[in-house]
């Protein structure tokens, strides 16, 4: 803004009680003026609720996340009692990164250096840290820290409304002092002289926070990089005859050049629309099955605030949707809790797709889209009943499918790379206009099941007795299956599977790092 502007901001911010300073990274930031001050005895009470081991965080201990963190935008959201370590904790994270700002309404709190609680001030004290934190984001600060208690989940919703709009990675951090959940021992640990009584209440409403789903989240710049291959993939598959053939309809005139990067849009994604994510779990607030167990499993617990590297195998065109397929390890496929096996119920058709016979001469209008996955079948794949997560039975499902793939490493499936468990897994890159991103899960499970048909699977165990009456349709049909064609392009080979499924297998894979979490 220009200069008189930038100083008349400045004055309103001070009569507000910020006043503007430079961080260690020379970006421009309001932070509080008073700062955070403690007697002895406050401090003595800090270092003692001091967290356990730092290798119980990977955002502490893992040098890979850690460079990931530097370079990406990160909310950590801090949560727990008073006493409970939860200050401490954040003031690490604070002290393990450069370019950072902790929000705690706490700052708000000290006259002339002394802490005083005033019931009446509360809302203004959090409102300021509020601002902080907005003016933060506003400035790309790369790691912000919100350190109040958050009970419950409305208590934070307006910094993750930040952390939307601003391409942040939400990361929820709770302590893992053995006294966090002792009254007694929090009442003499908390630095603020709030009693066990007021302690006991507020552990009363304390809230699980169920996420819409957990997945692995890319940062801002390779969103943009895989977006960016995904969008030349389109333009190189545009260049084949009979892919231009089958999509001209779908072009923006009907007729012309075909341009699918204005078709497939991201208008129906939450959040940031330049964040893309691969899901792990959706777990839709709490409201499917078996989500509260899932969300606070010992595996996912450990695993949040953790970067993955992530395999790109291979993309997926349909009518509908537009994404890049996912290879799981071993470690991503025990997080893994989508069914790999829901069955897609088609409805009446909503637009006609083309099926191609690329062999043959004869060609017919069919489609409709899949109605609303089904909630009832989603845990299959993990041994999930109702309202259970178990963590073992997910291991052994994710240890003896890797078991079975490292026993055919030397088949190299290049036209069915996904297969088994977690082979659903994918990144949604764009949507036809009208159609929901979870549809391009549902695409890919049918393209799979095609991709069998035309694959010689035989000698592959299954993990899954829905896999296992694949396998057994599959042996007797593959005399019977045509060739589907094959068509070279730049970055790999594509093939046509009926019905408007095109799929890009990559000569090369490609791998990108992406921070396992939740969006709130």
């Amino acid at each position: 803004m220009p200069g008189r502007k930038k100083k008349a901001h400045e004055a309103r911010l001070r009569r507000k009680g910020f006043i503007p300073v430079r961080l260690k990274v020379k970006k421009k930031i309001a932070v509080p003026k008073a700062t955070r001050m403690a007697s002895i005895s406050q401090l003595e009470s800090l270092e003692e609720a001091q967290p356990g081991s730092l290798d119980e965080f990977p955002f502490l201990s893992d040098p890979k996340t850690m460079e990931y963190i530097e370079g990406s935008r990160t909310m950590f959201i801090m949560r727990g009692l008073p006493g409970s370590g939860k200050s401490s904790l954040a003031k690490q994270i604070a002290d393990a990164y450069g370019n950072t700002v902790v929000c705690s309404a706490d700052d708000f709190r000290y006259v002339d250096g002394v802490y005083v609680f005033d019931r009446t001030k509360l809302q203004e004290s959090h409102e300021k840290c509020r601002e902080l934190a907005r003016l933060s984001a506003d400035s790309s600060i790369n790691v912000l820290i919100v350190d109040n208690t958050n009970i419950r989940v409305w208590e934070f919703k307006y910094y993750l409304e930040i952390a939307r709009r601003k391409q942040y990675t939400v990361v929820l951090v709770e302590p893992r002092t053995p006294w966090k959940w002792d009254v007694h021992e929090l009442a003499k640990k908390n630095g603020h002289d709030v009693p066990g009584r007021k302690i006991r209440e507020m552990a009363g409403r304390f809230e699980i926070a169920v996420p819409l789903y957990f997945g692995w989240f890319l940062n801002g710049d390779d969103s943009a990089r895989v977006l960016t291959v995904g969008e030349q993939v389109l333009k190189q598959l545009s260049e084949v005859r009979e892919f231009a053939e089958e999509f001209k309809c779908y072009s923006e005139s009907g007729t012309g050049s075909l341009d699918l990067t204005k078709y497939f849009t991201r208008e129906a994604f939450t959040g940031n629309k330049n964040s893309i994510h691969c899901t792990a779990m959706f777990t839709k607030y709490g409201k499917v099955p078996g989500s509260e167990a899932y969300t606070t499993s010992e595996m996912v617990v450990n695993s949040c605030g953790q970067v993955f590297r992530i395999e790109i195998v291979g993309f997926l065109i349909t009518p509908r949707t537009f994404g890049a397929r996912v290879r799981l390890t071993a470690y991503q496929k025990k997080l893994w809790g989508q069914d790999d096996y829901e069955t897609v119920n088609h409805g009446t058709p909503v637009r006609g797709v083309r099926s191609r016979n690329i062999s043959g001469d004869s060609e017919s209008w069919d489609g409709g889209l899949p109605s609303s996955p089904s909630l009832s079948n989603r845990f299959a794949g993990l041994g999930i009943e109702e309202e259970i997560f178990d963590q073992g039975a997910a291991d052994n499902l994710a240890n003896t499918a890797t078991e079975h793939e490292s026993e055919d490493t030397e088949r190299d499936y290049k036209f069915c790379p996904t297969w088994g468990f977690g082979r659903r897994a994918h990144i949604t890159l764009g949507c036809a206009a009208g159609i929901p991103p979870v549809q391009t899960g549902l695409d890919l499970i049918e393209v799979i099941s095609t991709e069998a048909m035309t694959s010689d699977l035989s000698g592959v165990e299954s993990t899954h007795e829905s896999a296992a009456s694949d396998l057994e349709s599959v042996t007797s049909e593959l005399s019977l299956i045509s060739d589907p064609g094959s068509f070279s392009i730049k970055k790999g080979e594509a093939r046509c599977y009926g019905d408007g499924r095109w799929v890009v297998y990559l000569d090369k894979s490609i791998h990108v790092d992406a921070m396992f979490s939740g969006f709130y």
